[in-house]
């Protein structure tokens, strides 16, 4: 059964979902041109919405995005109608036939049927209620498809009083109502509907009073009266009715004319009233009201001294019509501090918004709190070593100086960082401006998450390939990004002459949908934070040790992801599917066994915050031994037989459970589906006839032909080439780079460039285990993968380590997370390509 919880302006339905997931947002009037049984109306738009007992609601662009790619693909699985107040059961009143985004709203069009043209215009159905669910799931197959719009529904009786929150319905409210949200911009135009309609009411009284001849002083008195009293009326047949009576009233002489509105009456003696009401008013405004809001500016002036002059002038003209002889002095004065604090926090906004920060909130700057931030991390520098350290030692990561483009990111991560921790780090400094600090709880200090959020970003040389950023935490953002439709306007056909069409320019803007990427890492710490925290006290020697340790992992990790990422997209840029391809036969002795084809393309899977899989496996792999499905082995699963790919290489092989590699018995037929890349040179390393200084003379001859192919044919730069140490100690044995330098290895420059072939930079893959190991090399364009930090690393508290038994090991743990979201975009994969390097004569099934 459902049921509902109202609140002020918001309803939220407990039916058809979980808690709280389906919604109804009144978002906007309804119109139709005559003739016409189509039009596009406003469905709902980007906003936050909050209230102390729901929290936070938010319409961002990704939902809206992700409504119009589901009704794109029909993920519904029906035709989406509108309805009469959400009652399905009496027909369609329309159908929704396109959606679409416009700035920042979600617009539908839709087709009327001629009971929803009577509906909006006999009925007076004229706004638009519509219902969407943030997370819909089908019935059938129970896949999530993310933000789906269900439908919607004509609505009446919207009710204003004056500015008071609007009741959307002053009936049908209680059980079973539909959660309901009203935008600002509804609101605005349903309050300056009512204005228009006063202003043509007026405009018709004041027509007829003119026409009666009546001088202008009466004409002012009448039209001052009925304005008064319009004030109440938002009905337009009861402000028809009140102004017909203010056309017949009599003020010097004749019968008083009594005019019933909402069951009360104005009579000629109340308009006499009320004119001298407003003559004793008028008196003592003229004396007052200039005073009043010289207080308001004198006390803006004082309050704000951090205000532009321009801001202060255009606050005291926004208000100057709410400041009344009436008001007490210490409402204005009040009512500048107020305007005042609201006006630093925008401004404050639209500068760390130029600096490209995400704001949320209404934050403010000080120089107070900016310089207690940057004492804090001065002075744990200085214990920990780092402000000691020389460059070289410091940024090895990144060839010894620390990188423009890391030192941004960072910049920007870290300020998320400090406004979501600024008491913890505000609490340290003042506990380490008094000496070496106490803490007084088992936690990780902020101060120590801080440093090694700043020294792992400054030492990540993938910074330097990818378009970095950061982004707030949700189930999903969107990635905008644009690229060049090469059959477009371009070089050669940009030269038009009079009364020729003029080409359009083949750039395109989109954006693609994102997933968070957790990276959790557990630190069994034994007694060091044990004795971190002993009696209160901070052990820099360790803390330090723990700084290293934890920058090295979360460095690595992330580096591992950026690389294998660029390297995937440049495999998936053209690829080709095989289908049970008989591999070998088993023949009892072998362990290795060779696929027809190389490099084979690695599956891939995304996956929700839940761990839940988003979509179907990209590229998978199936391999069947003697007819059986294998499953591709992973650390911790149960007892069987599992297949182990090289990927690089196109290679299989079996093992136990344990990792152990085993033999497939004899006779026992592999067969494998995959799918392999066309986007990568093969180059086989074996000598032959050739000396090992041409034969890698030959390798930087093609590495040049793959740099011509993304720059020639794909239109791109190729300003990145990415390989392994052991790969770069090969290639500069070459002849022609002998030549060039006559110490390989060492020219190291302020970009930590490790080398130039055929005028691109290649770098050296830092990360362990990553999966393009010696056997790749990566060239491409730079920033063309999307890398967004989304949460950046913390640590939770330690906890008491317990065995198998539950028993204490007088040890701590602590475990540290961290959100991004990595992407690259499929249109520009084509920036992209590889060389794999493989042994002709090694690459054969084998035994070993």
């Amino acid at each position: 059964m459902a049921s509902a919880i109202a609140c002020e302006g918001r309803h939220i339905q407990l039916a058809e979902g979980d808690a709280g997931e389906v919604r109804r947002c009144i978002s906007g009037g309804v119109q139709l041109a005559e003739g016409r049984d189509t039009s596009w109306v406003t469905v709902t738009r980007q906003g936050d919405f909050s209230d102390p007992r729901y929290g936070h609601f938010s319409i961002t662009r990704a939902l809206l995005e992700e409504m119009v790619r589901n009704f794109d693909a029909n993920a519904y699985g029906q035709k989406i109608f509108i309805d009469a107040a959400h009652d399905p059961s009496k027909g369609a009143a329309g159908e929704v036939l396109r959606l679409a985004i416009e700035g920042d709203r979600l617009r539908a069009q839709v087709r009327w049927t001629d009971w929803g043209r009577e509906l909006i215009e006999k009925r007076g159905f004229a706004y638009l209620s519509a219902e969407y669910h943030e997370n819909w799931k089908d019935n059938e197959k129970g896949e999530p498809h993310g933000c789906v719009l269900l439908g919607a529904g004509l609505v009446t009786r919207p009710c204003i009083k004056r500015l008071d929150p609007v009741t959307l319905s002053e009936a049908g409210e209680g059980e079973g109502a539909a959660a309901i949200a009203l935008h600002p911009t509804l609101l605005a135009e349903l309050i300056n509907e009512v204005q228009t309609m006063w202003e043509k009411q007026l405009k018709a009284l004041r027509e007829k009073l003119v026409a009666r001849k009546l001088s202008e002083t009466v004409i002012n008195q009448i039209m001052d009266a009925s304005k008064k009293a319009l004030e109440a009326v938002t009905d337009e047949a009861a402000a028809v009715r009140l102004c017909a009576a203010f056309e017949g009233m009599q003020l010097a002489e004749g019968a008083p004319v009594t005019v019933q509105v909402s069951g009360g009456g104005i009579t000629e003696a109340d308009v006499a009233r009320i004119l001298a009401e407003r003559d004793t008013a008028a008196r003592t405004l003229a004396e007052s009201v200039d005073g009043k809001r010289k207080l308001f500016a004198d006390t803006l002036a004082e309050v704000g001294k951090a205000l532009s002059e321009d801001t202060r002038k255009q606050l005291c003209d926004s208000v100057a019509d709410l400041i009344t002889a009436d008001l007490p002095d210490a409402t204005i004065k009040a009512l500048a501090e107020k305007n005042a604090a609201m006006a630093a926090k925008f401004e404050a906004t639209r500068q760390l918004s130029a600096m490209g920060y995400q704001v949320q909130g209404t934050p403010y700057i000080t120089v107070d709190e900016s310089n207690t931030i940057k004492a804090l991390q001065e002075a744990v520098d200085r214990r920990l070593g780092f402000a000691s350290m020389t460059d070289s030692e410091r940024y090895r990561g990144t060839g010894g100086q620390l990188q423009t483009q890391n030192k941004d990111f960072a910049e920007r991560v870290l300020a998320d960082f400090d406004r979501s921790r600024g008491r913890e780090l505000a609490r340290e400094h003042r506990m380490l401006s008094g000496g070496d600090g106490v803490v007084s709880d088992v936690a990780v200090p902020a101060s120590f998450e801080r440093t090694v959020i700043r020294e792992a970003l400054y030492n990540m040389v993938g910074l330097q390939f990818v378009d970095v950023g950061t982004a707030q935490f949700a189930q999903s953002i969107a990635i905008p990004y644009s690229y060049r439709d090469t059959t477009a306007a371009g070089k050669g056909n940009v030269r038009v002459f009079e009364g020729q069409a003029v080409p359009r320019a083949g750039m395109k803007q989109t954006s693609d949908n994102a997933y968070p990427v957790p990276q959790k890492i557990a630190f069994e710490v034994s007694d060091e934070l044990r004795y971190l925290t002993s009696n209160g006290q901070l052990n820099w020697d360790v803390l330090a040790e723990n700084a290293r340790n934890a920058v090295r992992i979360i460095g690595e990790d992330s580096e591992q992801l950026i690389f294998d990422e660029q390297l995937n997209a440049s495999d998936e840029f053209s690829v080709v599917a095989v289908t049970n391809e008989a591999t070998a036969t088993a023949n009892g002795t072998n362990k290795i066994f060779v696929l027809d084809n190389f490099p084979v393309v690695r599956p891939r899977k995304v996956f929700d915050l839940q761990g839940n899989q988003i979509g179907a496996t990209q590229n998978p792999v199936v391999v069947k031994l003697n007819s059986v499905t294998i499953a591709e082995w992973a650390a911790g699963v149960s007892a069987g037989t599992y297949y182990v790919m090289d990927y690089n290489l196109g290679e299989v092989r079996f093992v136990d459970a344990t990792g152990a590699i085993i033999t497939p018995t004899n006779t026992h037929a592999i067969v494998c589906s995959y799918s392999y890349t066309t986007n990568a040179f093969k180059f086989d390393t074996d000598l032959g006839s050739s000396s090992v200084k041409d034969k890698w003379d030959d390798f930087l001859y093609r590495y040049g032909l793959r740099k011509s192919l993304i720059e020639d044919t794909r239109n791109c730069r190729c300003d990145l080439g990415l390989m392994s140490g052991t790969v770069m100690n090969s290639v500069e044995r070459a002849g022609s780079f002998v030549a060039n330098f006559a110490k390989p290895g060492t020219s190291l420059d302020a970009m930590g460039n490790l080398g130039v072939i055929k005028g691109v930079s290649n770098f050296k893959s830092f990360a362990p285990g990553l999966a393009m190991g010696d056997q790749r090399v990566l060239l491409g364009e730079r920033r063309l993968t999307r890398y967004r930090m989304m949460k950046p690393w913390q640590m939770s508290a330690l906890e008491n380590q317990r065995d198998g038994n539950g028993r204490f090991t007088g040890k701590k743990e602590a475990y540290g997370d961290q959100f991004v979201a990595l992407h690259t975009p499929t249109p520009l994969k084509a920036g992209l390509t590889s060389i794999v390097l493989y042994s002709a004569t090694a690459r054969v099934d084998r035994a070993a």
